[in-house]
């Protein structure tokens, strides 16, 4: 999830938006590993507020290695793959 912030000059960019416990506590609750993914550059494909249209071009993207949930605390989960997603990005974006 993404989250467009503009800077005092009035550009924008992207910024990498929060997570989510649930998600991590289902996965150790059931025992199984999370593999992080991070998409590169659908904003263009994609945009806000364009629901249903799609444009051409390139996407990334990038598959990590799998984080295994046993004996692990959600947070520790979730602060894990947010730093596996975060090391594709680019710097400042999350």
């Amino acid at each position: 999830r993404t989250t467009t912030w503009k800077d005092v000059d009035g550009q924008s960019f992207p910024v990498m938006g929060g997570f989510k416990k649930g998600a991590f506590s289902i996965a150790k609750k059931a025992q199984v590993p999370i593999i992080p993914i991070t998409l590169i550059g659908t904003g263009n494909l994609m945009p806000n507020g364009g629901e249903g249209l799609l444009f051409p071009g390139k996407a990334k993207l990038v598959i990590h290695p799998r984080i295994d949930t046993k004996d692990r605390d959600p947070n520790d989960l979730m602060a894990e793959a947010r730093a596996a997603i975060a090391s594709s990005l680019p710097p400042g974006t999350y």
